[in-house]
């Protein structure tokens, strides 16, 4: 897969990635060998130039579902870290946005892996490549704690954070790594690439950057649909009766989801958000609408959150 360069920063272990990686890689977030990142998804992670510091900017329509993610889990790096439990946009300083930013890239790659190593990619380049051409433009570094993985992004810090760089898909690329190709399918309901083909971000790709796994669905735990007579039960296994499983939330998440479509839907449908979306470890919740994402968050949880 990716071959040994010379680079190597005390465990952690930089290669460059191969064809063939690159090969999976494009099958798991776009599909077929036709496409490419559409031009709003040439991006980085840049701060606002004024009022709420550590907000992120967008240029265009797309990636908003993992800008999104990103946001979450800014907020509530900062949420943790401060003693008043309060975000102060007017005191809090670039410096201080910029860190929990990159503790965040960290909690979401290293939450994300599967065995004992995560992946940091970075690119020789200030300019996205096309991901099947971007052979000996992109690096991966392994590494074996989340405080490895947070040396490794504050080490490529300046090119994720250039507002017209590519920030956004090396993000992607080490997340999908992390979790392993093989893993990324297993974890959806049906083989389906992360960006879809209207460039937006799949359920599958929201799922992953907020709980670490692919998962298709936003109810609590698993269901088994096309089965027994226990259909469309919430069960720890799934598949005894002969149906499909279809896999939601496992646990209490660090942060929430809330989407518009569950309002939309009937009751008691596949769209339900279960409770450990509603009712996160931290009041910071990802917002869907019909054609973008957004964050909100609350200071503290309200009484009847436990």
């Amino acid at each position: 897969m990716a071959r040994p360069a010379s680079q190597q920063s005390g465990r952690a272990k930089t290669t460059t990635l191969d064809r063939e990686t690159l090969g999976s890689l494009h099958r798991a977030l776009l599909g077929h060998d036709q496409r490419d990142f559409a031009p709003s998804w040439r991006g980085g992670f840049a701060l606002r130039d004024s009022g709420l510091a550590c907000g992120l900017t967008q240029r265009e329509g797309g990636p908003c579902g993992v800008l999104a993610a990103v946001q979450a889990y800014t907020i509530r790096e900062l949420l943790e870290r401060s003693e008043s439990a309060a975000i102060d946009p007017s005191t809090l300083s670039r410096q201080d946005a910029a860190d929990a930013l990159i503790s965040a890239l960290a909690q979401i790659i290293w939450a994300a892996r599967v065995g004992r190593l995560a992946t940091v990619v970075s690119c020789k380049s200030r300019e996205l490549p096309p991901l099947l051409a971007a052979a000996e433009a992109l690096t991966a570094t392994q590494c074996g704690s989340q405080a490895e993985v947070l040396n490794a992004l504050r080490a490529c810090s300046g090119v994720y954070a250039l507002a017209d760089g590519p920030g956004i898909a090396l993000f992607l690329y080490s997340v999908a790594l992390t979790r392993g190709i093989a893993m990324l399918g297993r974890d959806a309901d049906f083989p389906t690439p992360l960006i879809g083909v209207n460039g937006y971000c799949s359920q599958e790709l929201v799922n992953l950057l907020l709980i670490g796994r692919a998962h298709s669905n936003v109810f609590d735990g698993e269901k088994n649909v096309g089965g027994d007579a226990n259909d469309g039960e919430a069960t720890s296994g799934g598949g005894e009766g002969g149906g499909v499983r279809l896999k939601g939330v496992p646990r209490r998440a660090l942060v929430g989801f809330l989407t518009l479509f569950e309002r939309q839907g009937a009751e008691g449908t596949l769209l339900t958000v279960g409770s450990h979306y509603k009712r996160p470890m931290t009041p910071v919740f990802v917002v869907q609408s019909e054609s973008h994402y957004s964050v909100l968050w609350a200071q503290v949880m309200a009484a009847d959150c436990p």
